[in-house]
């Protein structure tokens, strides 16, 4: 083969390796702070229609979190920005108590093993819940993280996608209100 056919091939090469990576792999966030007003929407936790898996095996509802305040986080244990953030996850709930904030900490793993192990190998204690058949269309994004506050009537109030500080003071103050509320 002459030089240009090879540089040609060399070139088209690496133009689809380009490509494969830049939509295949999870690509690192922008560090996002999380923005302090209330995202109003129309979305409303229905009964019997949001199905998570404990990791008992146990499934559950968003339902059953009402009258709480809910921080749910999309995220997998090969998640760089996912495993960024989430010491300050951390320490977010260190900040409240278990009556005022439930935290679903959904995995995403293929294995949910991995997802359990990675947390308890850090030694977190943050509860690790998995999706069920019925996880709701509003919390599947193409993007991890991603985290939903809903409030203690289930209304969505706040979307944050991509990794974000959520030990920040700014946010827990926050946070305050919305248990306030």
């Amino acid at each position: 083969m002459n030089t240009k056919k090879i540089i040609t091939i060399a070139i088209l090469a690496i133009s689809i390796i380009g490509m494969v990576y830049l939509f295949a792999f999870d690509k690192p966030a922008n560090k996002a702070e999380p923005h302090t007003e209330v995202i109003e929407t129309q979305h409303t936790v229905q009964q019997n229609t949001s199905e998570l898996i404990n990791a008992e095996g146990e499934q559950l509802n968003f339902a059953d979190f009402k009258g709480k305040v809910v921080f749910i986080n999309n995220w997998a244990s090969w998640c760089r920005p996912c495993i960024a953030e989430m010491p300050t996850i951390e320490k977010l709930k260190q900040e409240f108590s278990e009556e005022d904030l439930a935290f679903v900490m959904v995995s995403f793993d293929q294995d949910p093993n991995k997802g359990l192990e990675w947390m308890q190998k850090k030694e977190f204690d943050l509860p690790v819940y998995f999706p069920g058949q019925e996880y709701p269309q509003a919390y599947l994004t193409d993007i991890i993280p991603a985290s939903f506050i809903l409030d203690k009537e289930g209304k969505l109030v706040h979307t944050q996608m991509g990794m974000a500080d959520y030990s920040s003071p700014e946010f827990i103050e926050q946070m305050k209100a919305w248990i306030n509320q």
